[in-house]
């Protein structure tokens, strides 16, 4: 599945992203967090919740699981829903962001 991402902004713990899969647009929350849906109260503006769209969570443990996981969460994502990636380090994150196509590996996150 062809992705391709663009940077829409940035926020203390990760960033967010206009995402194209397969021809299916979304946005994603990628960010350094623990494992808790609730977190994402953080960096979600309340507006998206507000939408008729649904919000996809999921907790990213390792570099390893990324690319299976971003497909199970993008075949089930409809066009406009969003989805919050919940990196458990760095590595995770990068490895994240990679998958969903955002080639700007020097993008600053601390």
């Amino acid at each position: 599945m062809p992705i391709t991402s663009k940077l829409l902004n940035h926020f203390p713990a990760g960033i967010v992203l206009n995402v194209l899969a397969d021809e299916l647009p979304l946005r994603a929350y990628v960010a350094i967090s623990a494992p808790d849906p609730e977190a994402v109260t953080a960096f979600v503006p309340p507006e998206q919740f507000e939408k008729n769209a649904n919000l996809h969570v999921a907790a990213v443990g390792s570099p390893d699981e990324v690319p299976d996981l971003v497909e199970d969460i993008l075949f089930n994502m409809e066009a406009g829903d969003a989805v919050a990636f919940l990196c458990a380090d760095q590595p995770s994150w990068l490895a994240t962001v990679q998958q969903l196509g955002h080639t700007d590996t020097i993008t600053p996150l601390e």
